[in-house]
């Protein structure tokens, strides 16, 4: 063995049993020796394998096998922690050497996510500062801080309001740098409480620096030398240090922004306190990737490797329960720890997932297309693919110990999922809609106007009937002004006419008189519109409960419905990539919402290959409790936020029409399609633009 490596006590194992911390000072690497492994590195000056073996089992009660210690040789050779003697070593390092030159490229796709720049070595400003700075450690003033921490958190709580509406207006550019600059702090903070609390247990901080996570810059501070403390809860403590002075910061700096007066202090303590918090909660007490909960939770359950082991224990169990092949357990655990650790496997798996895809959409937003593709496919392959091929390899390697009727399924369900995925199922479309009959007209007032007169909800009437009377006083005031000046100028005309002085005054008087005659027919005209009558035998329907006679309406009010006694049409809002599915003549079914239960049949009659600007009916908006999402501020009130295309079905009742207006659900038959071919064509369409494009 090398000799500059030093072998410590590292406390003991669950199970009682001594354990020892192996450091290699060179690469600042730690590992952990059980009994074992502690009793044959003590003997392996002896040279011989079989010396070796003699030696343990003479003189403690352990027997270690051959192959225990060619293992445990084998690691060192490939962890470099034995000097070169052999030329069979030799060679061995000198391929290993060769292989991580060959393996560049593939670190670098690998790493170009993360990676760290070592900034500098604080070992000695730290041993100052912690002298200054020990009075933080001491009970009391923990207290004090989780008190003064509980005042602010309850202030916070009695004035919601107040900090959820500051977080809604800090959300903006100059918010943004100040949320950088709090991250700052709050990050120095937490990297600060790291070094401190490892200098005060005597570990050395070999260096602090800038870590890269997918090209963010965030600080960090090594403190792998804790592993080489004995005691877990020094090691629990300093794993955790990070994330609690966050809190501590968080809570004091949300007590001082509820006591300072308004001014910039005040935003830079509201900034420090939610960038504090939010952080904390949702990305450092995490142990399913490697900040510091997960450290914490390694340290607390005293299990290294926790990531390594947990997954161990639920790849073993998953190829009992499918392949029934007789996995050993990689680790003799209790019960209740391994439900834990499988459990606590696959909710890192999912967790990973998640993350890993959505970091691979944002390399792909974030760089040019070729690039972002290229790496979205790295970052896809690497995390999520890579660890299922290796998993089902395996699965392939060991398919002979697996029962028969076991392989047979294997190989059976998954050629049915994919005959079932790729079979063109006769799906029906399935889209919003609904149903009015084919004659209809909403009331609207021409003007601003009073209601005189209005029908009454549900009568009949036929075509001509009075609807809805209105009054307009200002018109009726203009058509009075207009006739009386008309009249005045009649007059006029009448007496200048006869008088040889009054010729040259009559082609004004004329047209003065032609200019009031038009004003008056045009307020006639227009006190006629405000008389609605019905254009066809009807229904009066969906007449507004609000008004009556007497209250003002807008042009833009709906008043009342007239339905006439013609078939009823359902209209359907479907998707541009249902739309080539779809054939005139099609059968369908229509379900309205306000009838649960009910199946009405119906006949597409008319397919629209123009996108919808604008839905029909307020009551389909989603802002009036309709299932259709609209934009806002735009000129259209209406306007659908998806690309929707407008089919047409023609309704068939038995006994009778639809009581009134409504909307429902349609679902038309279609083209038969294949589910997983319908999947791949977005990302053979992504591909193709962004390869051609």
């Amino acid at each position: 063995m090398r000799s500059e490596l030093q072998i410590r006590p590292a406390g003991h194992d669950r199970d009682g049993a001594p354990i020892w911390a192996l450091q290699d000072p060179v690469n600042n690497q730690f590992y952990r020796l059980g009994w074992v492994e502690f009793e044959l590195l003590s003997r392996w000056p002896a040279g011989r394998a079989d010396e070796v073996l003699r030696q343990v089992a003479a003189e403690t009660l352990l027997r270690p096998t051959q192959d225990e210690i060619e293992a445990l040789h084998q690691v060192l050779m490939q962890n470099q922690l034995l000097e070169v003697r052999a030329p069979g070593h030799a060679r061995n390092l000198h391929n290993l050497h060769q292989r991580s030159h060959a393996s560049r490229l593939r670190w670098l796709l690998h790493h170009y996510l993360f990676f760290r720049v070592p900034l500098l070595r604080p070992a000695a400003a730290l041993e100052r500062l912690s002298r200054w700075l020990g009075w933080i450690y001491h009970p009391w003033t923990t207290w004090l801080v989780f008190g003064l921490s509980a005042v602010g958190l309850g202030l916070t709580a009695r004035q919601w309001d107040t900090f959820a509406a500051t977080f809604a207006q800090s959300l903006s550019p100059a918010g943004f740098l100040g949320y950088l600059v709090a991250l700052f702090v709050t990050k120095s903070v937490h990297e600060l409480g790291h070094a401190l609390t490892a200098t005060r247990y005597g570990v050395r901080v070999a260096h602090m620096g800038v870590a890269f996570l997918v090209m963010w810059p965030m600080l960090y501070t090594d403190t792998t030398e804790s592993w080489r403390l004995a005691d877990r809860r020094q090691r629990l403590a300093i794993a955790s240090a990070g994330f609690i002075s966050e809190l501590a910061l968080a809570g004091l700096a949300t007590l001082a922004w509820h006591l300072v007066g308004e001014g910039p202090l005040k935003e830079a303590l509201f900034f420090v306190a939610t960038t504090a918090w939010m952080i904390s909660l949702t990305l450092n007490i995490s142990p399913f990737m490697r900040f510091d909960g997960y450290f914490v939770l390694s340290d607390a359950l005293d299990m290294p490797n926790l990531h390594e082991r947990a997954f161990a224990l639920a790849r073993a169990q998953l190829r009992r329960a499918v392949l029934g092949l007789p996995e050993p357990e990689p680790e003799a655990l209790p019960a209740h720890l391994r439900r834990f650790l499988i459990a606590f496997a696959w909710i890192t798996w999912t967790y990973r997932l998640v993350v890993f895809t959505g970091i691979a959409i944002a390399v792909y937003l974030f760089f040019f297309k070729l690039l972002g593709l290229l790496l979205f496919a790295v970052e896809i392959w690497w995390f999520i693919a890579k660890p299922v091929w290796n998993e089902l390899q395996y699965w392939y390697s060991q398919r002979a110990r697996a029962p028969r009727l076991r392989r047979m399924l294997l190989l059976a369900i998954p050629a049915v999922l994919l005959a079932v995925a790729l079979w063109p199922w006769p799906t029906p479309v399935r889209a919003v809609a609904w149903h009015h009959p084919s004659q209809s007209v909403t009331l609207y007032s021409p003007l601003p106007a009073r209601v005189q007169f209005l029908a009454q909800q549900g009568g009949h009437f036929s075509a001509g009937s009075p609807l809805l009377t209105l009054d307009q006083p200002d018109l009726s005031y203009y058509a009075e002004r207009a006739a009386v000046t008309r009249d005045i100028l009649d007059a006029e005309w009448r007496s200048v006419s006869s008088l040889d002085e009054g010729l040259e005054r009559l082609p004004l008087v004329l047209q003065g008189r032609a200019l009031r005659e038009a004003e008056w027919q045009a307020a006639v005209a227009e006190g006629e519109r405000l008389t609605l009558t019905a254009p066809f035998d009807g229904k009066l329907v969906d007449v507004d409960p609000n008004i009556e006679v007497g209250t003002w309406v807008s042009p833009r009010q709906p008043v009342a419905s007239l339905i006439g006694p013609g078939p009823w049409l359902v209209e359907a809002f479907v998707t541009q990539s249902e739309l080539p599915r779809l054939q005139l003549g099609a059968k369908a079914r229509y379900y309205p919402i306000h009838l649960p239960g009910t199946a009405w049949a119906a006949t597409v009659v008319d397919i629209e290959h123009t996108r919808l600007t604008q839905l029909p009916h307020p009551m389909l908006d989603a802002r009036h409790g309709g299932p259709l999402p609209t934009l806002v501020d735009t000129r259209s009130p209406l306007q659908p936020r998806d690309s929707l295309y407008r089919v047409r079905l023609a309704l068939d009742v038995d006994g009778g029409s639809p009581a009134a207006v409504g909307w429902g659900h349609a679902a038309i038959d279609a083209k038969p399609r294949s589910w997983l071919i319908e999947q791949l064509k977005p990302v053979v369409i992504v591909l193709i633009r962004e390869l051609v494009f």
